[in-house]
């Protein structure tokens, strides 16, 4: 790096806040922050009032970056928090996304490393920070990256479960997890929890039907066989028939590195709209290509809108953010007003090496 070229250097300008009930959030993580950046900010929260104290005291600093440790979740609790503080009275600090959540599906997007490597080069990385600009998913008053209806949000919460179960266990809790992360694990919850749920449901209530409106006029826009992002016209219902899944994001990933949304990012001011239409069955056989985000995968529907409403013949389960959400037979996804600025780890790291 040019020796005149401006760095992080100390951190005077950045905070942190970490969510210390995170599984991976542990003294030695906030001490290797505090030792990186001696002149950061850094607090820890135990709770949601304590994270608004902190905050508080975030927002009215000078602070222009601030990382959040904790996954998606967190991150997203913390800008909430820091609109709330701010408002229009100036610009909001940029985020930093650490990789210390459970799927860390945004921090995977914005290209984050394990923390350790992150914080060595922290200090080397130019300031200002490289950034992107990511819009949000709104659903019931929420803003996410992401939201779903379907089998998906049935994976996603039995895939964390068995996780869990598998780090909790009295021997070899660790070979245990390190074999059911990733696809391997991904594809045992599937054929272990969820399929045997979805064919019961399909059995007794029949298969899944969903009805998507959009409103009025609005831009339309679809991906072509060659993954070209190309317009509609209008038309609504845009979609109508089967559905095992039925979800929205800005972002590509869902966490744990399954790519569910290879194009969210190709629309700014858009949001990715995919309708899955096959049984959970098929699905499992295209389990690979979906979670490489392969195009096209049959019975993959691809829309950009800025809203849309989803109507299911039957409850289904639903999630926001890969928390689980209960069951909806109706949901309606826009895209929020106001965008969010993350670091871009990828870029800054590759500035950091040179």
């Amino acid at each position: 790096m040019d020796a005149h070229r401006t760095t992080v250097g100390h951190g005077r300008r950045i905070a942190a806040l970490f969510n210390g009930r995170a599984k991976q959030v542990t003294p030695g993580v906030v001490r290797a922050l505090t030792d990186a950046l001696p002149e950061a900010q850094v607090f820890v929260s135990d709770d949601l009032l304590q994270a608004e104290r902190h905050a508080k005291l975030i927002a009215g600093s000078d602070a222009e970056v601030v990382l959040s440790g904790g996954g998606d979740g967190a991150a997203m609790r913390l800008i909430r928090m820091l609109r709330a503080q701010i408002g229009s009275a100036r610009a909001h600090p940029a985020l930093g996304i650490l990789k210390l959540g459970t799927g860390n599906a945004w921090a995977h997007t914005t290209g984050a490393c394990g923390y350790r490597r992150l914080f060595q080069l922290l200090p080397r990385m130019p300031w200002p920070l490289p950034l992107r600009r990511f819009d949000l998913v709104t659903v019931e008053g929420w803003e996410a990256p992401f939201a779903g209806v379907g089998w998906d949000a049935l994976i996603l919460n039995n895939y964390q479960r068995n996780l869990d179960k598998r780090s909790s266990q009295i021997f070899g809790s660790r070979l245990a997890t390190r074999l059911h992360k990733g696809l391997g694990g991904y594809l045992y919850s599937a054929v272990r929890y969820t399929v045997p749920k979805e064919w019961r449901l399909t059995h007794e209530h029949g298969a899944a039907r969903v009805t998507l409106e959009v409103p009025s006029n609005e831009p339309l826009y679809t991906v072509d066989p060659h993954g070209i992002v190309v317009q509609l016209a209008w038309r609504s219902p845009l979609y109508e028939g089967p559905v095992s899944v039925g979800a929205a994001a800005t972002i590509p990933e869902y966490g744990y590195g399954l790519r569910a949304f290879p194009f969210a990012t190709r629309l700014p001011g858009f949001i990715n709209l995919r309708v899955y239409d096959r049984a959970v069955l098929e699905a499992l056989g295209n389990l690979p290509r979906i979670w490489r985000g392969d195009h096209p995968v049959p019975g993959m529907h691809d829309f950009f809108v800025k809203r849309a409403r989803m109507r299911f013949s039957r409850p289904m389960p639903f999630q926001i953010g890969g928390d689980a959400s209960g069951q909806r037979t109706e949901v309606e996804y826009g895209v929020a007003k106001e965008p969010v600025n993350c670091v871009d780890w990828e870029a800054a790291l590759a500035e950091a090496r040179r």
